[in-house]
């Protein structure tokens, strides 16, 4: 019952607050500001500050260092159709019982002819925004990830996640660096020309990476959205992660 009253005062636009936050270089502990919930119709900048990402990074007054919080909080926006809530974490574990839980009470916590999505990190909250801004299908952008960060991984990288930034159209049929090109037609040079969703790939020692996918991959993972019969939503909370991903490429190659 807590966690469903946390969720309810979520909806509160002007629910914010402090939180303590520890420096992660000097471990001096300083308040930062807390939002619990960005609704654009009340506050017109909650896109613009997800999309900086630098209010999820606060100064320590001490050493100037900046430090990445993550606290509960909500993301509403109805004109992009999608509504997000972050519990702290719940990326990359047995999610089942929670979801069960909070589409038990949809009565209270849904909002109408909206997509319900729960993610673990205000990264993916701020992804959850880019993917709907570009009217993309985040399942189908969830399913791009393994094809890039495999690929890293082969090379010795070692990725903690990748997040969706935007979109980039070449001015030229040129193959470019950091970018994985899928092709139907063999070693097709029109695909250099098409549409790149590019992606932060965050590794575990901190490091980011600059990444790019093609259209192509992209109608790939929705045409195995349409195998799986998960092209479309259902209106019920659910978490995309990339752990999530990895579960559905694993099951193609099972089957």
């Amino acid at each position: 019952m807590y966690l469903l009253n946390q969720l309810h005062r979520m909806k509160n636009p002007w629910a914010v607050g402090n939180t303590t936050v520890q420096c992660h270089s000097c471990n001096h502990m300083f308040a930062a500001q807390m939002v619990n919930c960005f609704d654009t119709l009340i506050w017109q900048e909650a896109r613009e500050v997800l999309d900086a990402e630098n209010f999820f990074y606060p100064v320590c007054p001490q050493c100037q260092a900046q430090t990445e919080i993550s606290y509960r909080s909500r993301y509403i926006d109805r004109e992009l159709g999608i509504a997000a809530v972050l519990i702290p974490g719940v990326e990359g574990q047995d999610t089942g019982e929670l979801l069960q839980y909070m589409n038990c009470y949809m009565d209270r916590l849904a909002l109408p002819g909206m997509e319900h999505r729960v993610v673990g990190n205000f990264y993916a909250m701020a992804e959850q925004m880019r993917v709907h801004r570009h009217h993309l299908n985040d399942r189908a952008v969830q399913l791009l990830k393994p094809f890039m960060i495999g690929g890293l991984q082969s090379r010795g990288f070692e990725v903690w996640n990748g997040f969706f930034t935007g979109i980039m159209q070449p001015k030229e049929a040129k193959r470019m660096d950091d970018t994985v090109y899928f092709s139907l037609k063999g070693d097709d040079p029109a695909v250099y020309t098409e549409t790149v969703y590019q992606f932060r790939i965050y590794l575990t020692n901190g490091d980011i990476m600059p990444h790019g996918i093609n259209e192509t991959a992209y109608q790939i993972c929705l045409n195995i959205l349409r195998e799986k019969g998960l092209s479309e939503d259902d209106g019920l909370f659910h978490l995309y992660d990339l752990s999530w991903a990895i579960d559905i490429h694993n099951s193609l190659q099972q089957s």
